[in-house]
This record gives C-alpha cells, structure tokens and sequence, in this order.
C-alpha cells in the first residue's frame, strides 16, 4: 500500500522520454519496422499495454497505470522472495523491498509508460517462485509450472533479460532433480515464450526479416552502446554510472554500498545455498550492463541488478541489527532511506508531477500557434515527440529539411530540438535543473526548443557538412569536415554572413578558405573558444555552392579519446 500510493502520487503529468512515444506508438500499431516499439520488440508488454489502454481510454493513461500496478504487486512478490533468502525474516524482505522501490533510480522510473515496471514485477515473481523450487524438498509441479511461466513472462516484456534469467532458469530447474518438474518447465516456458514470440515474429514480416531487424540493432548496440557511447570512460566510471548513480549522490549511495558489502558477509554466514540464484542473475545482469549497455541510460538499465544489491542491504540491515540489538533498525533505517531518497529526486518528481514535460508543452504550443502546412524540423532524439505528439504536422529531420525545402521560401519550418536558444524568435521549454535530473537521466528533455528556419538561414548540405548540435546553454553549431559544401537556395541575395569556431578544448587553431563556384574568395582563422564572423558577396545566379577547404583537421577519437569516428575541421555556428 505504501508503494502503491507513493506512485499514485508521484505519476508523470505527461508522455516525456523518448521510448515512452515508441511504446505509445506500439499500441496503436505493433510495427517493429517503424520502432514501434523500438527492437529486440517487446511484445508481451506491447500486448499488455494494449490491453491497459483499453480499460483506461488511452495509450499515455494506461502505460502508467500498467506501471503504477506493477510496481504495487511487484513489492509485494520481492518482499516474500528476500524474505526467504534472507532466513524467513519477513522485516528485511519487507526492507529489501522498500528500499528497492523507493531507491532514486526507481523513483523516477518505474511510474513512466515503459516496460521496466512490469518486467521488474514479473522478475520479482520469478524469483520468489524460484524459492519454492529451491527451498522445499518436495515442491509441487505446480511451482516449476509458474516459475517457468514467470520467467518467459519476463523476457516477453524486457527480451534484453533473457540473458542473466536463462541461466538461473536453467539452475533452478535442474535444482529439483525431477524430472516430470523439469519436463513440465520447459514445455510450460516454451509455450508462453512461442504465445509473444510468434506475433513479434508476424509483425517484422517472417522469421528471416525478424533476424535481419534483430542483427540490426546488434550491429547498433556494438558500435553505439558498447563503444561510441562511453568514449574514454575507464571502467571505475562505468561502475560508478551503473552500480552508484541509481542510489543517487554518494551520501546516499556510499552507506548503501556499505551495507551491501555487509550483506554478502551475512548471506554468506547464514549458508542459504538457495541465495546463488538472486546472486547469479545480479552478476550476470551487471556483468551484461557494464559491457554492452548504454551508459547515458545506466540508472535505468541498472534496476534489475539494483534489486539484487537491495537483498545485500537488506541483508547487512540484519547484520547491523544484530550486532545492535535494535531490533527495529531495518525499519528506521528503511524508512530514512526512502525519505532521504525522495527529497532528492523531488525537484524532479515534483516538475512532472506539477506539469508537462518540455517536448509536451512544445507539442502543445505548436498545435495552438503554428499554421497548419508548418514543417516540424526535428533531432533525432525527439523523432517520436513529434511523430506522436506533432501528428497534425508534416514532420521531418533536420537535415531533410533543409535539402527538400530550402528552395521552399513559402513554407515555414521550425525546428524542434533538445537544448536552450538565444534566439528572440525562439520558443523555450524548460524545466528546472537538478543534480537528481542529470544523474538519475540521459540528461535530455530538461530545455527543449522550438526555432523557426527562416529562408535566409536555409542552405542544402552537399558534403561533409554534420548534423546540428546545440546545448542547453543555447549555443548551436554544425562541425565540418577538411573538405565541405554547401549549395544555396536558388533564390538568395547577394552576400552571406557567416562565423566560425572552435570548442576550448580544440587541439589547434585553423584556417578555413571558403570557395564560391571553386574560386577562393575568402580565408578565415578559426580560434579555440572564440567565435570568427565574415560577410562575402555571392552571384545572384540559382546554382551557387560555397565550399570550405581547412588545413588541418582531427579525429575526437585520438585526441580526447571519446570514441567519435569523425574527421572534424571547424564549427560552422552561423549563416545567413
């Protein structure tokens, strides 16, 4: 009940992260294609929450009270499942539990329309029912039948979880000795897994297209999640990203991990030989995170391996009790943490709660003011915001955009971005910052931005031109390679403005000259922190390309070794 209301109190106003669009999207369509949802598929939670927005009227209401419900039920399952690994003490499998779902991480998000509540309830299920398997001498078959069932239920809704559960599922089974149990398991964990499998399967197209979408985003985690993304990150970081930030600062965090340490000595002198199996999958599971999985979503990714962290806790609340002798040290100590953790994560729990999310008031905003033959110009990171939310709009990348309609004078386009503006002209939503929103997060959706593309700000980018950045700060850029090109609009006037710049931590300064129709008209020296304006006149003919030749260029990759493939040259900040 305590869980259940704290959820009812604290859920989110408003769609906000960039997978709750792709799941919403789901339940109007299951289209694995279209990333709705996004791959390996999920499609036992797809098929939930179509049936939740059913009963509750719609995609957005019912994905949260999907969420709310399992958080409700999935306490009360880890609290029996810790209670027996933790020798039948019901007040720290109560603890455990607790401190689980009132953890920083969990607070902020296990109420969202994503699929990490129900499969963290289902994971919960799991491991309580492997306890009657592992802890009874003779345990019914009707326990290895719900284990099983349990446990596909979990890689239905979550799939990336199959690989820490199949194995404990593989142990606990094997654990029993018996073979009809065993038998029983396997055929009842096979048919559920073919009864979400089989549609996922249909909706990609077939067997051999479901594969080739599967390698695809393989090949993606590889070169993305598990490389690009950490950039020079030395693996105390990845820990601390994956094993500290969901605990929140390290007030928080440090007397937990303590504890945890403390746990796996208490675990240990009890000799629960039934205690391997949450231990397994926490290993597997954190194993599995800190060599493949996406550092920017770590406290997220993180929470199944945090619920097993949250056994240890609650273990070493024992220990510490009995050394003690205060008996109700595991509540007081519950009871600080969960308030402790909520005080932290309020300015966040309270933005949401109070009203929407940046890219829902820009979505709002834009539906009220904009034509209706307006052009939405979106980032990548918030293509599903305007997919979903911007449907009365023709929207678009960026860069599409620009080449399919800067000879569209008429056409107002605006572009919807992820970062501040120190445009007059542009719109800001915002909410406030706070160190919970940059550590429990991807650090993204805080200030997003609506900016209108005039016509003289539009350009067609032929070569090595790179996509639009920009920072909360307001500031914006596009790099550019050694060699670079763009193609104006046919109709233009008859000069261009430009600036150029460099990043601080720029290995060099560098000079760019800059071509019109291949004759140099212009040369320019581009400085480390400082920002370079020039105007030069341009024919007012209607093919008109300006080129930028810089002399030295440099790869992130080997000069601050954050993994970026790119060749960079410059920063092209303005033009008009």
């Amino acid at each position: 009940m305590v869980v259940l209301i704290s959820r009812l109190l604290t859920m989110p106003r408003t769609f906000w992260e960039f997978d709750e669009l792709l799941f919403a999207s789901a339940v109007r369509k299951f289209d694995p294609w279209a990333s709705h949802p996004h791959p390996p598929g999920y499609p036992l939670y797809v098929g939930l929450a179509k049936g939740f927005a059913f009963l509750f009227g719609d995609a957005f209401r019912g994905l949260v009270a999907l969420s709310v419900i399992a958080c409700a039920v999935g306490c009360a399952f880890l609290a029996r499942a810790f209670r027996h690994y933790l020798a039948d003490d019901a007040m720290l499998g109560a603890a455990g539990a607790l401190i689980f779902y009132f953890s920083p991480g969990a607070l902020v998000h296990l109420t969202l329309p994503l699929s990490d509540s129900a499969a963290l309830m289902f994971l919960a299920v799991t491991l309580y029912t492997a306890t009657l398997l592992t802890a009874s001498v003779a345990p019914p078959t009707s326990a290895a039948l719900t284990f099983a069932l349990a446990t596909s239920a979990t890689i239905g809704v979550r799939p990336q979880l199959a690989v820490p559960l199949l194995p404990v599922f593989l142990l606990v089974i094997a654990w029993t000795r018996d073979r009809r149990k065993i038998v029983a398991a396997l055929a009842s964990f096979t048919v559920l897994s073919a009864a979400w499998f089989l549609p996922l399967m249909f909706a990609a197209g077939g067997w051999n297209r479901l594969v080739a979408w599967e390698l695809h985003q393989a090949s993606y985690v590889a070169a993305h999640d598990a490389s690009m993304s950490r950039g020079a990150a030395p693996v105390g970081q990845l820990i601390a990203w994956f094993v500290g930030h969901p605990f929140g600062p390290k007030l928080i965090a440090g007397p937990l991990l303590l504890l945890a340490v403390l746990g796996v000595v208490a675990v240990f002198r009890r000799r629960n030989v039934a205690v391997v199996v949450p231990l397994l999958f926490g290993a597997i599971h954190l194993a599995f995170a800190l060599a493949v999985m996406e550092p920017a979503d770590a406290v997220r990714y993180s929470l199944p391996h945090v619920m097993i962290f949250c056994l240890l806790i609650a273990a070493g609340l024992g220990l510490t009790r009995d050394v003690t002798r205060v008996r109700s040290l595991p509540l007081i100590a519950t009871v600080l943490i969960a308030a402790v953790s909520l005080v932290y994560v309020w300015p966040l729990i309270a933005a949401r709660t109070r009203g929407p999310s940046p890219p829902f008031a820009a979505a709002e905003y834009a539906s009220l003011n904009f034509p209706p033959q307006a052009v939405i110009a979106y980032d990548l990171n918030l293509r599903p915001h305007a997919e979903y939310l911007m449907s009365r709009f023709r929207s678009m990348p960026i860069d599409r955009a620009m080449k399919e309609l800067s000879d569209s004078p008429e056409v107002p386009v605006f572009l919807f971005v992820n970062g501040g503006s120190r445009s007059s002209e542009a719109k800001v939503f915002a909410w406030p910052t706070s160190h919970a929103y940059r550590s429990l997060t991807r650090n993204l959706y805080d200030q997003v931005t609506l900016d209108p593309l005039r016509p003289n700000e539009r350009f067609v980018p032929v070569r090595g031109v790179y996509g639009l950045e920009r920072t909360t700060e307001g500031e914006e850029w596009r790099w550019l390679a050694q060699d670079a090109t763009i193609r104006l609009p046919r109709v233009h006037g008859d000069r261009a403005s430009l600036v150029f710049g460099m990043p601080h931590d720029s290995p060099s300064e560098n000079v760019v000259h800059i071509g019109v129709n291949g004759r140099e008209v212009a040369a320019v020296r581009a400085m480390p922190a400082r920002q370079t304006a020039l105007t030069i006149d341009v024919p007012g003919n209607s093919n008109v390309e300006l080129t930028f030749r810089s002399e030295r260029a440099f790869r992130p990759a080997e000069t601050i070794h954050n993994r970026d493939p790119r060749v960079l040259a410059v920063q092209l900040v303005r033009f008009e």
